[in-house]
């Protein structure tokens, strides 16, 4: 608050008058009239009870006080322009921009890719992406939507269905050269680890592991290797690229990596997982032409990916 309650205004004409030394100048610049200009200064120094002009007959001078006071006044408006250009930009900047979360193995090897695509179809939106595994919370966290893997059901939010998921084995083009005499699953086993994502919280219910798989399809007369656990699904899937062994890759997130040739499906059936991928966010998120956009883009890119 500023001191014995005098007015911005008041300040701001100071400023002018200090600057042109002319109550008519000033007046000018104001658009008020040179009488109007001096009682208002005149206001200000009874306020103030501090002199700030020495009146001439062409003018006035500032005073030693006078020219304390402009040399504030000039940088505490300066400041107060640069906030309110800030705060005009930051306003501007928050109705275009768009604060995604999104479970970490799909952004880093679905997403990222698609980015450039993305920009292209939506050239006014602006992201702000968050690798985030659990679903947010939007009242506490500055999140506006979140690309999540579950069922779809959360109170009092809006859940957009945006694709299922599917698993299948994977390897890596060059551990294929090294074994080249194996070709279904069921010779693999036994000779490479196996490579799993061991859940998370939410979509533990979701994640089908080695021991169901193999329970599923029940290769009897195969060892069961060691198996290596990640916390991510997209952990497994880069030890799988490099080689480390035979991983049961989620279809969304191999799929880059079977087009770009650094993995491999084998010939065996995709299982389809309990959970699907939803965009998710409060009621109100959803009004904003900016998200309808994307959750459509995003439709449309999983639909590209899709099997079958």
């Amino acid at each position: 608050m500023i001191e014995a309650n005098i007015s911005l205004t008041a300040l701001q004409s100071f400023a002018v008058v200090a600057a042109e030394l002319s109550f008519t100048k000033a007046g000018q610049i104001l658009h008020k009239t040179p009488s109007a200009i001096s009682h208002q200064m005149k206001q200000l120094e009874h306020q103030l009870n501090v002199q700030l002009f020495y009146r001439k007959s062409k003018g006035v001078i500032l005073t030693p006080a006078g020219k304390l006071l402009k040399a504030d006044v000039n940088h505490g408006l300066a400041q107060i322009n640069a906030g309110i250009r800030q705060a005009r930009l930051k306003a501007q900047t928050d109705r275009q921009t768009l604060v995604l979360a999104v479970i970490p193995s799909l952004l880093e090897h679905w997403l990222l890719p698609r980015l450039s695509r993305l920009y292209t179809a939506l050239p006014a939106i602006q992201l702000e992406l968050i690798a985030m595994d659990q679903l947010a919370d939007f009242a506490s966290n500055r999140v506006h939507g979140h690309l999540h893997f579950g069922r779809g059901e959360f109170a009092n939010l809006d859940s957009r269905w945006l694709a299922d998921e599917y698993t299948y084995p994977v390897i890596s083009p060059t551990l294929r050269q090294q074994y080249p005499h194996l070709s279904s699953v069921r010779d693999w086993i036994g000779q490479v680890p196996l490579l799993a994502y061991r859940g998370g919280v939410e979509d533990a219910p979701a994640n089908l592991g080695w021991e169901a798989w193999l329970n599923r399809f029940n290769p009897s007369d195969a060892r069961v290797p060691r198996v290596n656990t990640f916390s991510h699904v997209g952990l497994a899937i880069g030890a799988a690229k490099h080689g480390q062994g035979m991983a049961l890759g989620w279809h969304h997130i191999v799929h880059h990596a079977l087009n770009r040739r650094e993995l491999e499906q084998l010939p065996v059936e995709p299982i389809k997982l309990a959970f699907s991928y939803h965009l998710v966010a409060p009621k109100c998120q959803w009004l904003r032409p900016e998200m309808v956009a994307l959750f459509e883009w995003l439709r449309l890119e999983f639909s590209l990916s899709s099997i079958g």
